[in-house]
């Protein structure tokens, strides 16, 4: 048998040891994740791959240039991209700057740099507008493969030079170029591939050793030279001579070549999927083992140690992750796993729900001596002290196996027959320990013993058997914890800590403590005293169904959504209530988990293996984790960028630098994204403006934050990211922005008008003053009439100096109303807020705030008009401020309670009032509005609104309880709309 064929068949049955298995794990045990035009993608084939300086995959495909931000694919063609001529993409890649230099199947080549698009076609110089790939060298000249006119290449100033046979191409058909560090281009062709530095330019074709045809990919090796990919297989190059890399390579075209962090060499193929070459020996991975084809003609590793394969059918991310998983592709009988034990000389044996495996020297083989293991369901395992490993199953009983055979196996008259044995142990005096549906049995020889209800267990049905450092038998059953000391046995209650009631699992301290994962709570019992560690103490899930300490004594929970690592530090002191919550780790399929469901209720379905790795039983194989490897895994803070800005609903044009808002700017909406692709789902994001914010904001998963009525000024806009709960990254993406003030909120507007005032007011005295000198002069005799009429004139100079005092006041009025509903506007509203916040603060008495917002009320402007948008605007403030004015008459007025805080959005404050109150007072507010009758000014309209409200509670500051109220509105609008929330 050639090597080839040996190695590949040994990839289908070894998996390493658990420890060796994160250092040098296969290709099968990659944490895998396909996308296809069904996830978004505008086309199945994938032709190549590139990252950009700041984060962005790109991808070309033939339905466009598409750009991934590990959440949202972004499709670009010549509809919305101006410049781009033709959907096709044959290739993308990254030039020296960053830009982007995209080659179209007949469009050209299009550079992308900060938003500018140029592109060159015949009529710049090209030799062909059907281009195969494209890169820019380190002088920023651009090289252009062609699909059948040479190489073109385009300089800095925008010359173009041409390279066809002539000039000493083995041949003009291209399908490839690569770039390497010392700036050398080379070109692979339909009949051989051509380096070319400085101008000069080297053929090589079968004469200097390589294979007859095709030249499809380049990468440089580690220990320097080149791979290539040929049309029959992998050759190299080094110190100028060109090789086969093994002479037992299959003769396969290789299109594409990678070489990861591990420094294996990866290679596409046309008919053989993914091979790799590392220290495991040749691997490959096709359609049998989940690719999604055979052809695969782009690899690309990017920053975060992620390959991504782009077939002709989807694109693959390939991740090496912290977990490994074994399934039927390593050869189990059936992915659904129930339970894992290890024997004393190390194998590992899993029962599924199609039998019995056993795990030894790095093969998985089936047990099925005489199919009397392998047609029931493995739902316990415990390994014996003579070396055999009694098998509990779903229906036909109990099964003790060494030596490849069966040694003893319960008959049909046994009570044990027929029942579910779901949990097995074998104590330290030898007795055999049976959980069943029907109780527990104590066997020795032919010895029964039974313990179920009647004897005083909780329950007859058994999830899981755990001996004591003290002797004591623990039976977890599904109505609470039970015990057996000696032939007598009780029962403790635990349903008053948190509802706890399915014992799945034990987990023991050397002091004798005793952990238990139940379906509600994770129960320390110490010294007789119970406490338990909830959802509400910050464990992520309520039901845990195995507890494994690890050689550090750190704890790994399994539950239905993935296995949890915790340190026993937080969990102690979370248990004694030194810390109000827990901090945890939690791991799913991206984690390379085969499911994130775990099974429990039956097992053990969680161990710590020998050499320090936890093996758990999940519903799609056996997953395996070694935690002395976890820092290889260990990911830093991750960098965010600000994608998009909407202003009052328009995109805004990112150019760098402060961004100038005009006066009338109402809505603000800022997009924002963290650009890993590891585990997108667990990233978190947190935001501050300042001129505004005084402390950042949680925003969880949300990628979005708008602002809205922001009055004039100069704001910078901050949000970094975290992964899960680990820190915040230390890379901020900010955003300058100012607000521009309108003419009468200009610091300058009312000193220049009481000047003015002064100056007209004084020109028109001395002016006055001027005239009765001279009439004083020549009629002296009437002076007291004059002095009357100056009198006069002086009361007159009074009343317009009054007049302008009023209007300075009518200017300060507007600027703290708004001009439509006559309601205070949102500065006016949060002098008040701070205000009566700080009145509340001071008198310890009650204070609520609520934020409204018209449901749908896009839809109004949109399918009426902005004119019955304000008509309706105005018809729901006039209905707050009647209800509202009610709420302490004489006290204050509607207007002093309520206020616009900006578009939709109204403010409502509650002084003197309980939270219960003011929701009440909120459900009058939207069921008023609810019953305005809008048929004079917009046939068939209907107002609804959404009220969050809170109360002061023990919030330090106003701004905490105006962000509690926006969040229980957002909980309002999430949760159907034409409600009031009010936690």
């Amino acid at each position: 048998m050639p090597r080839i064929n040996i190695l590949l068949a040994l990839i289908l049955v070894f998996f390493t040891t658990a420890s060796g298995a994160l250092e040098k794990k296969p290709l099968s045990a990659y944490s895998r994740e396909t996308w296809t035009t069904g996830n978004g993608l505008p086309h199945n084939q994938v032709n190549a791959v590139a990252q950009t300086p700041e984060g962005y995959l790109w991808f070309a495909t033939w339905e466009g240039l598409v750009r991934y931000n590990g959440q949202d694919f972004r499709v670009f063609t010549p509809k919305n991209l101006s410049g781009l001529q033709d959907h096709g993409i044959r290739h993308v890649s990254v030039g020296a700057n960053g830009r982007l230099i995209v080659a179209t199947s007949r469009g050209g080549v299009t550079v992308i740099d900060n938003g500018k698009t140029h592109t060159y076609g015949l009529a710049q110089g090209l030799a062909q507008d059907e281009c195969m790939a494209a890169i820019e060298d380190k002088q920023g000249a651009i090289w252009v493969a062609h699909e059948s006119k040479g190489l073109s290449r385009i300089d800095a100033s925008g010359n173009v030079t041409r390279y066809g046979k002539l000039q000493g191409l083995p041949a003009e058909r291209l399908y490839s170029l690569y770039l390497d560090h010392n700036n050398v281009v080379w070109a692979g062709t339909a009949n051989g591939m051509a380096r070319i530095e400085n101008g000069r330019l080297q053929s090589f074709t079968e004469k200097q050793g390589l294979p007859a045809g095709a030249v499809y990919a380049f990468y440089e090796a580690p220990e320097g030279g080149l791979y290539l990919g040929t049309h029959h297989g992998l050759y190299s190059l080094h110190n100028g001579q060109i090789k086969q890399v093994n002479t037992d390579f299959p003769d396969e075209a290789v299109i594409s070549l990678n070489i990861d962090k591990a420094a294996n060499l990866w290679m596409g193929t046309v008919n053989r999927g993914i091979l790799r070459l590392g220290p495991r020996g040749l691997e490959e991975l096709d359609v049998r083992a989940g690719l999604p084809n055979n052809r695969v003609s782009s690899l690309f590793s990017d920053r975060e140690g992620n390959l991504w394969a782009g077939t002709n059918a989807g694109l693959v991310r390939f991740a090496d992750t912290p977990f490994v998983t074994l399934n039927n592709y390593q050869g189990l009988t059936d992915n659904y796993v129930r339970a894992i034990a290890q024997t004393h000389d190390g194998s590992i044996f899993m029962g599924t729900s199609r039998g019995l495996n056993q795990y030894t020297n790095e093969k998985i083989s089936s047990i099925d001596n005489n199919n009397s293991l392998k047609n029931d369901a493995v739902l316990s395992l415990a390994p014996a002290k003579n070396g055999s490993i009694w098998v509990g199953m779903y229906s036909t009983g109990l099964i003790n196996w060494k030596n490849s055979k069966v040694v003893e196996e319960i008959g049909v008259d046994s009570p044990i027959y027929g029942s579910q044995v779901r949990a097995l142990l074998e104590d330290s005096n030898g007795y055999l320990w049976i959980g069943t549906s029907r109780g527990v049995y104590r066997k020795k020889g032919r010895e029964l013993l039974h313990f179920g209800e009647s004897e005083g267990l909780p329950r007859d049905f058994v999830t899981s058997l755990y001996e004591s450092k003290s002797g004591r038998i623990w039976v977890g059953t599904a109505n609470g914890l039970g015990y057996i000391d000696g032939t007598k046995a009780g029962a403790i209650d635990i349903s008053r800590y948190l509802s706890a009631q399915d014992v799945f699992g034990f987990s023991e301290d050397a002091d004798g403590t005793l952990w238990l994962a139940t379906d509600r709570a994770i129960l320390r019992l110490r010294d007789g005293k119970i406490r338990a560690i909830g959802v509400k103490n910050g464990l992520p899930v309520a039901t845990i169904f195995q507890i494994v300490s690890d050689t550090y004594n750190n704890f790994w929970l399994t539950s239905n959504r993935g296995v949890l690592y915790i340190k026993r530090a937080d969990m102690e002191a979370v248990a004694d209530g030194r810390v109000a919550q827990l901090a945890s780790v939690s791991f799913a399929e991206a984690d390379g988990m085969g499911s994130a469901q775990c099974n429990g209720g039956a097992g053990p379905a969680a161990i710590r293996a020998k050499d320090g790795s936890i093996w758990v039983a999940t519903a799609k194989g056996v997953s395996v984790v070694q935690p002395d490897e976890m820092s290889r895994f260990q990911q830093a803070p991750p960098p965010v960028v600000i994608e998009s800005v909407m202003v009052d609903d328009k995109p805004l044009l990112l150019t760098g630098g402060e961004i100038n808002l005009p006066s009338t700017t109402r809505k603000l909406e800022l997009f924002y994204v963290s650009l890993t692709y590891r585990t997108p789902e667990k990233i978190r994001y947190r935001y501050k403006l300042e001129g505004f914010d005084n402390q950042w904001i949680n925003r969880e998963q949300l990628r979005n934050v708008q602002f809205t009525n922001l009055p004039p000024g100069h704001y910078t806009f901050k949000v970094s990211a975290a992964l899960g709960t680990g820190l915040w990254s230390n890379e901020v993406a900010s955003l300058a922005f100012v607000i521009e003030p309108k003419i009468y909120q200009r610091a300058w507007f009312i000193p220049a008008l009481l000047i003015l005032t002064a100056l007209l007011m004084y020109g028109l005295f001395q002016a006055r003053l001027q005239q009765l000198k001279a009439r004083e002069r020549e009629l002296s005799g009437i002076v007291s009439q004059r002095t009357r009429s100056l009198q006069e004139k002086n009361i007159e100079l009074e009343g317009l100096n009054n007049r302008i005092t009023q209007q300075a006041e009518a200017f300060e009025h507007q600027a703290r109303t708004d001009s439509l509903t006559g309601l205070a506007n949102r500065r006016n509203m949060d002098e008040k807020l701070e205000q009566h916040f700080a009145d509340s603060l001071a008198t310890q008495s009650a204070f609520c705030f609520g934020l409204l917002d018209i449901d749908h009320f896009k839809r109004v402007n949109d399918g009426y008009s902005h004119q019955v948008g304000d008509i309706a605007l105005k018809q729901v403030a006039l209905t707050m401020q009647q209800i509202m004015g009610e709420l302490h008459q004489g006290r204050w007025r509607g207007t002093d309670l309520c206020a616009r805080w900006g578009g939709e959005e109204f403010a409502l404050i509650f002084p003197d009032q309980s939270l219960q109150a003011a929701q009440e007072k909120c459900d009058e507010v939207r069921i008023a509005i609810e019953a305005i009758d809008c048929s004079s000014f917009a046939s068939g309209l209907h107002l609804s609104v959404s009220i969050g409200v809170t109360e002061r509670s023990d919030f330090l500051h106003h701004e905490k309880m105006l962000t509690k109220a926006d969040e229980n509105l957002y909980l309002a609008k999430h949760q159907g709309r034409n409600q009031v929330v009010a936690i």
